[in-house]
């Protein structure tokens, strides 16, 4: 008897469609953002209670958590990168970062030892590594590269949600609910997040039932890709470096560069308002949260970012974004006394700080993939078969996860030994210099002009 042909799940239109596969990857980020964020304005008030830390430690200890969660996406995101470029099936390698997800949360919520908190957040940071990497190819794959700019936006937009909701939610359920509320609502989202992942049905695995539903006649028919072959799982074929080639080209280092300093400058307002609110406003976890809530609230404008840079292009954007961001970053340190007309102040630099951001920030990520096309247009086929925006991609991100490490200890050791409205100084001279090498360096290279043959230009003075 021969093998019974193999029956296709049910709904499986639905779960391997464009819109169920960018949702679930969009979900799968905005999950991650909101674990990161969830200790932003809950730690400074239980480091102290549950782990006994004394209350002058607290500032040191915050920024240690928050940079080693930096220290485990920056080791993870080579690794996980490598692995989204050849490993042809993405279902192992996202479920295994949700996994690694869940455990580092159900470690975070246990613990109450310093230590443990610690490897928590580096478990957690691996996760962020995995989920980032495997699910921006699996949107490639689905999507293409032609179609990704729109999915791009939309988990730029989930980034932005979990950012904002991240102080917010776990500031309210932690003075209203407890510090256990906070973490059972973590664990139903990345749970929730697992049953995503399960129903979820890549392109290529539902391209069998699609070929088998269409007719050999159909005109559809020879645009469909051919199925891969079940027992080829990596491509490990000698092509050319393409870290080693994107890195040899000044656009790309520079927009790699403009990631790392603006991860500094959001991670040190992660690690040092809350506690700077406390001690100045006498804020609660709640309006701490929301203060922060105010900086990312600029991002829900990416949209407009992104478009204005495809109409004037990435450089006036950057540079208009870093100066402003100079401007706004100096001007909340001079917020330091508890009186109205501080609070208001350091509300409205806030709010200029997150639209900066934004200015910044989506054009450079859209510059990574431009350098890609850039360097296929002038030496084609360099990156082999698979191109290398993944791995472009990756480079920005490697370099937003040291600033992720970076920017916590040099916030809250700053904060610690000299004050706010000096570490807000060195923040806003980080952001003025990346003028620099952004002005000179981003946007699209000018054609060089063709040499003017000698018969031509005797007919150009004619």
């Amino acid at each position: 008897m021969g093998k019974e042909e193999e029956q296709p799940p049910m709904f499986w239109r639905f779960r391997s469609s464009n819109g169920f596969i960018v949702f679930s990857v969009s979900f799968a980020i905005f999950v991650d953002v909101l674990l990161y964020g969830c200790i932003v304005p809950v730690f400074p008030f239980t480091l102290e209670k549950r782990s006994g830390v004394p209350e002058d430690q607290v500032q040191r200890w915050l920024a240690v958590l928050l940079a080693v969660y930096g220290l485990g996406f920056s080791l993870g995101s080579p690794a996980f990168g490598w692995l989204a470029d050849h490993y042809r099936n993405r279902y192992w390698p996202l479920m295994s970062g949700l996994i690694l997800l869940l455990s580092g949360t159900l470690m975070l919520w246990a613990s109450h030892a310093v230590e443990l908190l610690l490897l928590a957040r580096f478990i957690q940071g691996l996760a962020t590594a995995c989920i980032w990497s495997v699910g921006l190819a699996l949107v490639i794959d689905t999507v293409g590269s032609s179609n990704a700019g729109e999915s791009l936006g939309l988990l730029a937009a989930s980034m932005s949600i979990g950012f904002v909701g991240a102080p917010s939610l776990s500031g309210f359920l932690y003075d209203r609910l407890g510090y256990d509320s906070v973490f059972l609502c973590m664990v139903v989202m990345v749970l929730i997040d697992i049953v995503l992942r399960i129903l979820l049905i890549e392109k290529k695995d539902a391209l069998k039932w699609v070929i088998k539903e269409t007719d050999a006649n159909d005109p559809r028919q020879p645009l469909l890709r051919p199925p891969t072959p079940p027992n080829e799982h990596f491509d490990l074929q000698p092509h050319a470096h393409p870290i080693i080639i994107l890195m040899q080209s000044p656009r790309l280092v520079t927009a790699v560069w403009v990631s790392f300093v603006e991860a500094i400058i959001m991670t040190s307002y992660e690690t040092v308002l809350p506690l700077h609110t406390k001690e100045t406003f006498g804020y609660t976890s709640t309006l701490a949260g929301l203060c922060f809530a105010v900086v990312v609230f600029g991002d829900f404008f990416s949209t407009y970012a992104g478009r204005l840079s495809d109409r004037i292009g990435a450089r006036p954007c950057v540079v208009a974004g870093c100066i402003a961001g100079s401007v706004a970053i100096f001007g909340c340190g001079f917020s330091d006394k508890n009186t109205a007309g501080d609070q208001a102040l350091l509300w409205v630099m806030l709010l200029l700080v997150g639209l900066a951001h934004c200015l910044v920030f989506v054009p450079t990520y859209t510059e990574m993939s431009l350098v890609v096309e850039q360097i296929e247009r002038e030496r084609p086929g360099v990156f082999g078969p698979y191109g290398a925006f993944a791995q472009s991609y990756g480079l920005g991100n490697l370099a937003y996860a040291a600033g992720t490490t970076v920017g916590p200890l040099w916030s809250g050791f700053m904060k610690h030994d000299v004050g706010w409205f000096w570490l807000t100084f060195t923040l806003a001279i980080f952001s003025l210099a990346t003028v620099i090498p952004a002005s000179l360096f981003l946007g699209e290279p000018k054609p060089k002009p063709k040499p003017i043959a000698e018969g031509e230009e005797s007919n150009g003075r004619v």
